[in-house]
Parts: structure tokens; C-alpha cells; sequence
């Protein structure tokens, strides 16, 4: 095999990734991101890094609007849409209502006034290059976010233990002091709930 031999190989031409589908080459996508990856990104972040971005086509209210569009399509369906300043791949979407059923448990009331309005099940989309890569489910209230809190059996007969997801948590930081910026500090309301973040 001479010198120049599998220049021309599929994976090899112009020094660009391709794969082979039948007889021409098809050039991959860019570099590949873990959802784990995205999280940290997320984690790492300010509402600073962030491009709240105002109402327009395919929002609720707006003519272009689709009645009962799934959210994953772009955000319709949200109320708050962000895209990171230094990468638009990432973008946030928020607000949409997961259940019409109002949400109460036990452990709202160590929230105390905080509370006087319902909390709504909503959903956080986090969308890559256009594609939905995760929900996460969320409590509204009329001054902050909340992620929804998971749960286990106890150890002991009782009520189940309920906690936020650390992840979940972070995700759930960002949006509140995106939609609230001068609201109630996220970390006092999640002090306030009894929860633990793990």
C-alpha cells in the first residue's frame, strides 16, 4: 500500500469526521455533549450569561400560537425562554403547566405566607441544537420556582422523605432568578421548605 493509501477512506477526507451511508460520505454533527455536561454548564452559570428572550411567534397569547402545542417544539407552550449568551445550542424553557391539579403536601406549610397562592406543576425543557435533552418537572408560586421534590420510603413507618435532586436544584436556581431577578433569594425559600438538596 503506497503512501496516499486511505487518504480517501471515509472518516479521512479533508480532515473532516464523516460517516459512510451508502456511496458518498455525510458529515457528522459537530463535537458531542453529555447531558451531564449541559447540567454542569447550567450549574456553572448567572442569569448574567443568560438572553431572556421577549414573547413573540409561538408563544401562549400570540396569534401564531398552535392551541395545545407540545412544548418540546422550540418552547411553545412555555411562558420564559433563555438562550446562553456563549452558545445558543443551549436554550431554557419554562412555565408551561404540566397539571391542571393543584399541588399540595405537607411540608408547603413550613413555607408559611409564602404560600397564600397555589403552587402549579410546571416544566423546565432544557433544548440542545434545537432538540429536546431533558424535563424537568417544577412548582410555580406566585414569586419563585421550585423543583419538584422527589421521594423515598422512610426508614421508619411514616411519611415518605422528600428532597430536591442537587442537579435538578441548580437548573431550577437559574430560571427562578432569571424570571424573578429581584425576588426572594432561591436558597432562603429552599431553607424555608425543610428540604434537603442532594
Amino acid at each position: 500500500m503506497g503512501r496516499g493509501a486511505g487518504r480517501d477512506r471515509p472518516g479521512a477526507v479533508g480532515g473532516a469526521a464523516l460517516r459512510w451511508s451508502g456511496a458518498r460520505p455525510v458529515p457528522t454533527t459537530g463535537p458531542s455533549v453529555t447531558l451531564r455536561e449541559l447540567h454542569e454548564r447550567i450549574a456553572a452559570s448567572a442569569p448574567v450569561h443568560w438572553r431572556v428572550l421577549p414573547p413573540g411567534p409561538g408563544w401562549p397569547g400570540h396569534p401564531a400560537h398552535p392551541e395545545g402545542a407540545d412544548p418540546a417544539e422550540g418552547g411553545a407552550g412555555h411562558t420564559h425562554r433563555a438562550v446562553l449568551r456563549s452558545d445558543v445550542d443551549l436554550v431554557l424553557a419554562w412555565g408551561w403547566r404540566e397539571s391542571e391539579r393543584d399541588y399540595f403536601e405537607p411540608w408547603l406549610g413550613n413555607l408559611g405566607r409564602m404560600t397564600e397562592v397555589r403552587a402549579d406543576r410546571i416544566v423546565l425543557d432544557v433544548l440542545w441544537a434545537g432538540s429536546l435533552v431533558d424535563r424537568l418537572l417544577g412548582l410555580a408560586f406566585q414569586e419563585f420556582l421550585l423543583p419538584f421534590p422527589r421521594s423515598r420510603q422512610p426508614r421508619v413507618k411514616g411519611l415518605p422523605d422528600r428532597y430536591f435532586a442537587r442537579d435538578e436544584a441548580e437548573a431550577w436556581r437559574l430560571v427562578h432568578e432569571l424570571a424573578f431577578p429581584d425576588g426572594v433569594a432561591f436558597d432562603r425559600v429552599v431553607h424555608r421548605s425543610g428540604l434537603r438538596v442532594e
